[in-house]
């Protein structure tokens, strides 16, 4: 699926079904009933080096998360900047994601 999108600066498309998949539960590990994500279905698409994965949700948005390793109790982590599509997303200046 990530083969669909045009990756720019770090970032890069995941394209191995096993990585997307572990991702996605380690996302879901993580969100709290409170979480802005929480209820979400999603898919992981996108990475970079450190532990920031772009999400795409099942409603068509994508969700940029920083990942903690850790099941969280507070609805601010995992931090999540959630765009109302990839373009949205990529129209932000590398830097400032």
């Amino acid at each position: 699926m990530s083969g669909a999108f045009a990756w720019d600066a770090d970032w890069y498309g995941i394209e191995d079904p096993a990585e997307a998949m572990a991702l996605s539960r380690e996302l879901e590990r993580e969100v709290s009933g409170t979480h802005v994500l929480f209820g979400h279905v999603w898919t992981a698409i996108g990475r970079r080096t450190r532990d920031d994965v772009l999400f795409l949700l099942e409603n068509g948005t994508v969700a940029q998360v920083r990942l903690t390793w850790h099941a969280e109790s507070s609805p601010d982590w995992p931090a999540a900047k959630v765009y109302p599509d990839f373009a949205s997303w990529q129209a932000v200046p590398p830097e400032d994601r």
